[in-house]
C-alpha cells in the first residue's frame, strides 16, 4: 500500500465505526454526513477489501477482520494524538467518553464513588458500564470498545497490561431474624439449608462445594441466580441463606434488614483485577482513568476486610 496516497481520515472513521457500530452516530461523532459515512465506509471495504460490518438486529456486527484490525488502528491513532498533542489529561476541561467494561458486582462497588467524584471533574465526563461475564471483556478491550475491563481475572494475557484492585470478601448472608441467625452453622446445617448461588465467573461456589464434598455432604441449592443485586432482596423475604460479598451486606443490610451469619468455613476471598490494552499504556487519559479507579478502590475501601 502507498502511505503517500492513503487517506489517513479513514482509519478515524473506522475507530469510529467499532466504537458507534452505527454509520448515522459514527459520523456524527467525527463531523460526517450519513451518506458521507457511508461513501467512506465503502472506500474501507474497498482499501481492506473485506466488508468489516454487517447489518445485525442490533446494529452493525464487524467482521473477524475488522476486530483483527481494531486494535492495531486504536493504537496507531492514539500514538498519533500523543506525538501531536502530548499535553496531559485534564478532567476539569475534558469532553470524554469512558467505557468500562464489567460484571454486576463490579458497577455496584465501583459506581458509588465514582458519582461522588463526578463533581470534581468537567461535566464533559461521562462513563459507560459495558455489562459482561468471562472473556467477553477482553474482546472488548481488544477491540477497543472498552477502555478498561474490571472481573475476576486470574490469568495472565499476554496482550494486556493489568493491575490487582481488591480481593472481595464473601460471607454468608441472612435476614435478620433467619431462624438460623443467632446459631453457629455446622456444615450440615449449612448444607441442608435453602440457599441462593450465583452463576459467575470468580463466585466461590466450587471452593464452598469442594469443601463439603469432603465432608460427604452438598448443598440445597433453591435458586441460581446470574447477578448478585438481586440476592439482597431475595434474603430479606426468604429463609433462604446466599454467599455473597460482604460489601453488599454492608450497603443492603440495614434497608433489607439483612446479615452475615456465622458460618462453618474459613473467609472467602475474590480477586478484582483492572486489564487495558499495550495501546492505552501510555494514553493519558487511560492513564488517568486507571489512577483514579484505582485511588477510589482504596478510598472506598474495597481492598480492605470489613468485618461485622
Amino acid at each position: 500500500m502507498n502511505l503517500a496516497s492513503f487517506d489517513l481520515n479513514l482509519l478515524v472513521a473506522f475507530d469510529a465505526l467499532m466504537d458507534e457500530r452505527n454509520v448515522t452516530r459514527a459520523g456524527q461523532k467525527i463531523g460526517l454526513s450519513q451518506p458521507a459515512m457511508s461513501a467512506v465506509l465503502k472506500r474501507l471495504r474497498t482499501v481492506t477489501q473485506d466488508d468489516l460490518f454487517e447489518r445485525s438486529g442490533d446494529g452493525m456486527r464487524p467482521t473477524a477482520r475488522a476486530i483483527e484490525l481494531a486494535e492495531p488502528i486504536r493504537q496507531a491513532l492514539q500514538q498519533i494524538q500523543v506525538t501531536l498533542d502530548p499535553c496531559p489529561f485534564d478532567p476539569t476541561l475534558a469532553k470524554r467518553t469512558f467505557r468500562i467494561a464489567t460484571n454486576d458486582l463490579g458497577a455496584a462497588l465501583i459506581l458509588p464513588p465514582l458519582c461522588e467524584k463526578l463533581k470534581s471533574w468537567s461535566d464533559g465526563i461521562n462513563f459507560e458500564f459495558l455489562y459482561v461475564e468471562g472473556d467477553r471483556a477482553i474482546e472488548l478491550l481488544q477491540s477497543g470498545i472498552a477502555d478498561v475491563a474490571m472481573g475476576p481475572y486470574n490469568n495472565k494475557y499476554d496482550q494486556l497490561h493489568s493491575a490487582l484492585l481488591y480481593e472481595a470478601p464473601f460471607a454468608c448472608a441472612l435476614r435478620n431474624d433467619h431462624p438460623l441467625a443467632n446459631e453457629t452453622m455446622t456444615l450440615e446445617t449449612f448444607a441442608r439449608t435453602p440457599q441462593i448461588v450465583v452463576s459467575q465467573r470468580g463466585d466461590p461456589a466450587p471452593t464452598i462445594d469442594e469443601l463439603l464434598a469432603k465432608a460427604g455432604l452438598k448443598r440445597r441449592i433453591a435458586f441460581t441466580m446470574p447477578h448478585y443485586l438481586a440476592v439482597p432482596f431475595l434474603l430479606a423475604r426468604t429463609d433462604l441463606i446466599a454467599v455473597i460479598p460482604t460489601k453488599l451486606v454492608e450497603r443492603f443490610g440495614a434497608t433489607e434488614k439483612i446479615r452475615i451469619a456465622d458460618a462453618p468455613f474459613a473467609c472467602l476471598t475474590i480477586q478484582t483485577t483492572l486489564l487495558w490494552t499495550h495501546g492505552a499504556n501510555n494514553n493519558s487519559a487511560n492513564t488517568w482513568l486507571r489512577h483514579e479507579i484505582i485511588k477510589l478502590t482504596k478510598d472506598y475501601q474495597l481492598d480492605h476486610w470489613h468485618k461485622e
